[in-house]
């Protein structure tokens, strides 16, 4: 996202390790496709669990494919979340001078969410490793999916609003 040397929405430059930032949309329509995102994500997670649930058989190359899929989503979605929504969360609260203790911890736990849900996309990146033990796959795949339920209710029922309100 190399471009301008300030983000369209903020009145100062963004640079972060030699990189230099812009925003592309205004915070309403930002917001509006993190959450479209969101949607995009469980859709995708749903989806595979109810192929193991709905079909016996059901080949694990086609629940790999949806995993790819969702893997995909999820890259493009947290470059845009990073690189836009909380360059410019952090941006317009340091400008006010508040306290960014708190949201910068929630930050880093939102990134540990990212981790754990990529390591399960690698832990499970082929169709022997979920065939291998298909009950652990199922329940480890379940648990993602309630992981990040909470994780988006958060984001859009708090920093979201908070966003918003700036």
């Amino acid at each position: 996202m190399q471009g301008r040397d300030y983000c369209i929405l903020c009145p100062i430059p963004i640079t972060i390790n030699n990189i230099n930032y812009k925003c592309y949309m205004n915070p309403q329509d930002l917001i509006a496709k993190l959450k479209a995102q969101h949607f995009t994500l469980i859709e995708d997670l749903t989806s595979a669990l109810g192929y193991l649930t709905s079909q016996e058989g059901v080949e694990s190359s086609v629940i790999l494919e949806i995993l790819q899929k969702f893997k995909s989503d999820l890259i493009e979605h947290l470059q845009l979340e990073n690189n836009s929504f909380y360059l410019d969360y952090f941006n317009k609260k340091s400008l006010m001078n508040a306290d960014i203790d708190n949201e910068q911890e929630f930050h880093e736990k939102m990134n540990d969410i990212g981790t754990e849900v990529m390591n399960f996309l690698d832990k499970y990146s082929t169709p022997e490793a979920m065939d291998d033990n298909p009950s652990e796959f199922k329940s480890e795949l379940s648990g993602i999916i309630d992981t990040l339920k909470l994780r988006i209710e958060t984001e859009e029922e708090g920093i979201f609003d908070v966003y918003l309100s700036m």
